[in-house]
């Protein structure tokens, strides 16, 4: 089936509007010729109207560290590097001939904080949890089945008012009842469906849903209950220590 996730066009919103905000928002050549790239080859990339907007995101937030959790061909990756240039990136992917790919792209984008993982995602995070790692910003582009088993390990990698960002969760608006192949895709669907419910009943977190591309969702980690200071005092911590 010809989805036009290879114009680079939403399943969600109408496609003149998704061309139009294609037109009018800058993207620089590399990501232009990405877009290209993935539209010739039908390979899936975050979608231009996204990747807009998680810029934006990435440029207001500043994060010092970012994860990424699903590579491809680099698209999202240089976005999120072009709006944050100080950022530490790691990007883990497992499919080896993607990030080849992705690596070109990274040497003409010119990127130098980029570290690129190739990794089954599941050890990555279960390394980084053991060690106690954590970061400021997290975006998941990975397979959409799997985002109910990486829901809780991408919270406890977030720093306090940390903010993790998982795309697709609308899945070319399935999962909100346009009708699609249930042998096919009943599986992931339903996946998605439970993801979302669940991430409603999150007590340390402030969840967004939003329209943009395939479906963003937006988590951000809330500091402690009294604020820092409540937090200091009541595990004994010295804030000048």
């Amino acid at each position: 089936m010809d989805f036009n996730r290879w114009k680079n066009l939403s399943e969600i919103i109408p496609a003149d509007v998704e061309f139009f905000v294609n037109t009018y928002n800058f993207r620089s050549e590399v990501l232009k010729d990405i877009e290209e790239f993935a539209s010739k080859e039908k390979v899936p990339i975050l979608l231009p109207s996204s990747a807009v907007f998680l810029k934006f995101l990435v440029k207001l937030i500043k994060p010092k560290s970012i994860l990424e959790i699903g590579t491809g061909i680099g698209y999202s990756t240089i976005t999120m590097a072009e709006a944050c240039p100080e950022a530490e990136i790691l990007t883990v992917d497992s499919n080896a001939k993607r990030l080849e790919v992705a690596e070109r792209f990274f040497q003409r984008a010119g990127l130098k904080n980029v570290a690129v993982v190739h990794s089954d995602a599941f050890g990555v995070v279960g390394d980084f949890l053991a060690e106690g790692k954590k970061f400021d910003f997290i975006f998941i582009d990975s397979v959409k089945s799997e985002y109910p088993f990486f829901n809780f390990k991408v919270q406890a990698l977030l720093e306090e008012r940390g903010i993790a960002v998982f795309d697709n969760v609308l899945f070319r608006g399935y999962v909100c009842g346009k009708s699609y192949d249930e042998k096919r895709y009943s599986r992931t669907v339903n996946l998605l469906k439970l993801f979302l419910e669940q991430v409603k009943e999150y007590p340390n977190f402030e969840v967004t849903l939003l329209p943009v591309g395939d479906g963003f969702l937006i988590l951000k980690k809330k500091a402690p209950k009294g604020g820092w200071k409540s937090y200091v005092d009541r595990n004994d911590v010295s804030l000048n220590s």
